[in-house]
């Protein structure tokens, strides 16, 4: 069976050291058979120019998707993405998570019509993120030994994902310990389950929703074992909706919910009536 087409999906907000951390991560992935979308919540013109840049001499297509600032509204600009993606399958991640080299290629390798893959992170310390945001990149191509001292040295807090060989595990239908930072699915998955529920606002459970549709329409899930992404140090968002998000994402449990209450169906409609 061929290869699957990717698109992989950024998230990103006013935060351009760790969007060019995390696209010097995409420039040295093995596989170069994928497309960018990065889903911009809003950011200011630093994030633009940074991204016209290095499209420039990008080794894939990079697009930027940007919407006006208006809190946090992740689902809908995802949304926006989702719509125009033509791949086979997508890659959802977030602008703090550098891959590593075999990122793109385990996904297309592994990617399947009927589970999507959730992947795992390995987390930077504050000191290490901070050194990093003064470099123009960070080459992720280490040894063992390399990384056993960055464990040692508390710059990371996990070594054993980095160790694993690639595989996948069976298929499950659990829903804890899902990353919504690195998950990849089939595109049509994403559609039929009516992309991500806009209902949610602020911080918080939009990735659990999500993920909790695509089992409840018979999307199974397998884990990537080997090949996390690396999750650069920052503060908590807020948590200021999350009591209201887990009274939205239980009752999507509750319900065995498939489809968004408000997703690209509502976006799609939204766009057909500014056109007319």
């Amino acid at each position: 069976m061929p290869h699957a087409s990717l698109a992989v999906v950024i998230s990103t907000y006013n935060n351009p050291d760790f969007l060019r951390l995390t696209l010097e991560g995409y420039r040295r992935q093995n596989d170069k058979n994928f497309v960018i979308y990065i889903a911009d919540d809003g950011s200011t013109a630093e994030t633009g120019q940074l991204i016209r840049r290095m499209q420039d001499h990008f080794p894939v297509p990079i697009h930027h998707l940007r919407q006006t600032d208006n809190g946090f509204r992740k689902a809908h600009i995802h949304n926006r993405a989702i719509h125009q993606i033509s791949a086979s399958h997508t890659l959802l991640t977030d602008g703090d998570c550098i891959p590593l080299p075999g990122v793109v290629a385990a996904h297309r390798r592994f990617a399947g019509d009927n589970y999507f893959i959730s992947g795992s992170r390995v987390l930077l310390g504050r000191p290490c993120t901070e050194r990093l945001c003064r470099q123009p990149c960070f080459d992720t191509e280490r040894s063992t030994g390399w990384w056993l001292v960055q464990r040692i040295n508390g710059n990371i807090n996990r070594l054993l994902p980095l160790l694993l060989p690639t595989t996948l595990s069976p298929a499950s239908t659990q829903l804890e310990g899902i990353r919504g930072c690195h998950l990849s699915c089939p595109t049509r998955a994403l559609i039929q389950i009516n992309g991500f529920d806009e209902s949610f606002e602020g911080w918080g459970r939009e990735d659990s929703d999500l993920t909790a549709r695509l089992l409840h329409a018979g999307v199974k899930r397998r884990n990537l074992r080997g090949q996390p992404v690396l999750h650069l140090w920052h503060e908590e968002s807020s948590r200021q909706h999350l009591a209201e998000n887990d009274e939205i994402l239980q009752a999507c449990l509750n319900e065995q919910r498939i489809e968004a209450v408000c997703g690209l169906k509502q976006l799609q409609a939204e766009e057909r009536q500014n056109n007319d």
